[in-house]
């Protein structure tokens, strides 16, 4: 079944009300016209002053829910190698950007800050390395070429850099590279591992996970290799991602094999979990207005107000969604890859109503997905 949130619910109260006033409103403008033959004048009688005219009353239709924009990016291997493609929301339109590519599944491709050219890892020729697509031209450049797996690319707010997480040195680290492939630099080097950066989308701070003292938290870099730790919780911190704002952090404050979803401001104060109890969450996604997010919980994704307040689940029965959710650009809905009748697709899920829409269908594992706006 699926699940309407409360908030959803009392816009369409409200919505209901406003349109039954509106129509009583009408009907007693009706009763008005209508008094005086009520009151005896015949068709013959003809009053001393005549009324003034009431134009009529025009009922409102309900207000249309916007249609999906832009396309929804994601990875297959329906061709046989695991290659991006981008879909119209409908499912209508879909087009194959690379080919051949084999795409590493570890993470999602990410969009430039201009929405013009896409950051992904591939494994081509035994190794895995950084690589840039033009949406336009489809033209693919490889901007990292050394021994050791590259991967988790994250662009810089100017689009100019990109970091990502390296093994060519033996450990994993976190570096940066100018969008050309040019000057790639090492930003952190500690025995314990950093991996999942993520550039800040208003400044040059870098957040990653690091286990360099003997658990896993959360800090941050820069380009200038500045460092700074922002939890020291008992349990692993981990999948941060910033807020549009870059004002505040989410993630996954781990107990055992389950987590809350906590959130913690840049500065490393303000730290707050928004889920009262542990469980099988998956990486949040903030909204676009960065009151809300996403996040995949057992068979349901989860919509948190950052408020504060319970979660709102939305569901349907057959369809196990997986991953991370990823934002329309609206607001409005939030894409997912789910198992359905035994294939992996992309479904996008409408929050006013909860209703569940398949994007894909075809054989082979359709993951990844990423809203992007053209």
């Amino acid at each position: 079944m699926n699940t309407i949130t409360t908030k959803q619910k009392n816009v369409i109260v409200g919505a209901l009300f406003v349109f039954f006033s509106l129509a009583m409103g009408a009907c007693a403008s009706t009763a008005e016209i209508a008094g005086p033959a009520a009151a005896g004048l015949s068709n013959t009688e003809t009053p001393t002053e005549a009324p003034a005219e009431t134009p009529p009353t025009e009922i409102p239709t309900a207000t249309p829910i916007p249609a999906a924009t832009g396309h929804i990016l994601f990875t297959s291997d329906r061709d046989g190698t695991n290659d991006l493609y981008l879909v119209s929301p409908d499912g209508a339109d879909t087009t194959r950007l690379t080919f051949n590519a084999a795409v590493d599944e570890s993470g999602a491709a990410q969009l430039s800050p201009d929405g013009t050219r896409i950051a992904f890892a591939a494994t081509i020729g035994n190794n895995t390395d950084i690589y840039v697509v033009e949406l336009a031209s489809k033209a693919i450049t490889r901007i990292t070429d050394a021994q050791g797996r590259d991967s988790s690319p994250s662009w810089s707010p100017n689009g100019g850099q990109i970091v990502f997480e390296s093994f060519r040195d033996g450990n994993l680290e976190i570096y940066a590279v100018n969008a050309d492939g040019s000057n790639p630099t090492r930003l952190t080097n500690d025995p314990g591992g950093d991996s999942n950066p993520a550039w800040s989308p208003n400044s040059n701070d870098i957040i990653f996970s690091g286990s360099r003292f003997g658990n896993s938290d959360l800090s941050l870099t820069g380009p200038n290799g500045s460092f700074s730790t922002l939890t020291t919780n008992p349990g692993p911190d981990n999948n941060p991602a910033w807020s549009p704002d870059g004002s505040r952090i989410a993630y996954l404050e781990f107990t055992g094999d389950l987590a809350n979803i906590c959130i913690i401001g840049r500065d490393g104060l303000n730290q707050t979990c928004l889920t009262p109890n542990p469980a099988k969450y998956q990486t949040p996604a903030w909204s676009p207005d960065g009151n809300w997010i996403a996040a995949i919980e057992g068979t349901s994704i989860h919509i948190i107000n950052v408020a504060g307040g319970p979660a709102q689940e939305i569901s349907q029965a057959g369809i196990e969604p997986y991953g991370v959710p990823t934002w329309s650009t609206d607001g409005l809905r939030v894409a997912f890859q789910a198992y359905a009748n035994g294939n992996m697709e992309i479904f996008q899920a409408l929050l006013l109503t909860g209703e569940f829409t398949q994007v894909t269908s075809a054989a082979g594992i359709d993951a990844k997905p990423v809203w992007v706006s053209r």
